[in-house]
């Protein structure tokens, strides 16, 4: 059995800009509006696979953080950061950029790509999943716009 929920129609969205160095259009600091859907499989326990709303908080708790900012790679060979408690210094390309530390979201990859971003939010949903035993798959799509994504499915039990 699986269920779905769609980021979209549930209002699992975040507005974030970020940069791909190595692509020349996308080297460009740009933003899209994100949505955030996934599928799970398993066996249902006392007549449900698990709470929607479980699994809703979950996500809405890792979008939270990333909401309106600039999302910076944490280390890449194609781009220099230099950080302090106040700012980030983003160089790449001939470009410079410099964000307030507040408006920035480092996140743990060498690129803000929507495929680096999805593969980062489906481990860390696998991760709080861990004590639903029943739970088998988990596929999570980061959409950056409308019939556009990324997907990463992930084992989480045999069930």
């Amino acid at each position: 059995m699986y269920i779905e929920i769609d980021g979209k129609q549930n209002n699992l969205r975040f507005s974030a800009a970020h940069f791909i160095p190595t692509i020349e259009k996308c080297s460009r600091l740009h933003g899209h509006d994100y949505s955030v859907s996934l599928r799970l499989t398993g066996e249902p326990v006392d007549g449900i696979l698990i709470d929607y709303g479980i699994v809703k908080q979950i996500i809405r708790k890792l979008i939270e953080d990333i909401d309106h900012k600039v999302i910076v790679p944490r280390s890449s060979e194609f781009s220099a950061v230099k950080k302090n408690t106040e700012s980030f210094e983003v160089k790449y390309g001939g470009k410079s950029y410099m964000f307030p530390a507040g408006d920035v979201y480092e996140l743990d990859a060498d690129f803000s790509s929507s495929e680096s971003m999805c593969r980062i939010m489906c481990n860390k949903i696998a991760e709080k999943l861990k004590p639903y035993s029943n739970l088998q798959n988990l596929s999570v799509c980061l959409y950056e716009g409308p019939g556009q994504s990324a997907c990463v499915e992930l084992k989480l039990n045999d069930g």
